[in-house]
């Protein structure tokens, strides 16, 4: 964590220090709804799971007017799913045999995520503009942890099972509303499609995607 905090306090110093016109960052904060979806009629999608992200993001304008922009930054997210595996005998998952021949896991992954969109905004209306943006977001795994129905796992370890990149594809729509003239907050909706494995496969022979549903809160300076 301090890792990252250094880390964010180096992008926003480097950033600011090119450009403090075409650039302005913001603090997120994105609380989500996350499920998985899975390819194998051994597997089953289970119930969503609730996240988070935090982190620093930067829109870089290409105009002056402050209309287009490219949006990019860092943060820590948060997320994950539950699956349900069927199996003829007792399946060993991350180093563990389940005593059920079906068994749900929940799915805790924690990613260093670096989104990739292109953002368009309006021109402002009674102190707000709207904007959409759609791109891309490059995922590194940090951290897993599964609980399993059995008791078998419980917030344990399972790194070996979850592949250490991820990819999503980022669709939203929001405003930002001006609070002076240099501040504003920015809210709005973003679906977030899962488009690589997220899981291993050690057990199974499948392809599982993580898709999500974020709030996007943030102050931009």
């Amino acid at each position: 964590m301090k890792r990252f905090i250094l880390s964010c306090f180096l992008i926003a110093t480097v950033i600011t220090g090119y450009s403090q016109y075409n650039i302005r960052l913001s603090f997120v904060g994105d609380p989500s709804v996350n499920w998985m979806r899975t390819s194998n009629s051994s597997t089953e999608n289970g119930k969503s799971i609730l996240g988070y992200d935090f982190g620093l993001n930067g829109d870089f304008y290409f105009s002056e007017d402050e209309r287009y922009s490219f949006s990019t930054g860092i943060q820590i997210t948060n997320t994950g799913g539950e699956i349900s595996y069927h199996s003829s005998s007792a399946p060993t998952f991350a180093g563990t045999t389940f005593s059920s021949q079906l068994t749900k896991v929940k799915y805790q992954i924690r990613y260093v995520e670096v989104p990739l969109n292109i953002k368009l905004c309006t021109d402002q209306f009674y102190g707000a503009k709207y904007w959409g943006l759609l791109g891309f977001s490059t995922m590194v795994n940090i951290a897993s942890k599964g609980t399993s129905n059995d008791g078998k796992l419980n917030k344990s370890n399972i790194n070996d099972e979850v592949n250490l990149f991820n990819l999503a594809m980022n669709i939203g729509i929001g405003f930002d509303y001006e609070l002076n003239g240099s501040n504003s907050i920015t809210t709005g909706l973003i679906f977030q499609n899962g488009l690589m494995d997220v899981t291993t496969d050690n057990a199974f022979s499948d392809k599982t995607i993580i898709n999500s549903l974020k709030l996007k809160i943030g102050l931009i300076f």
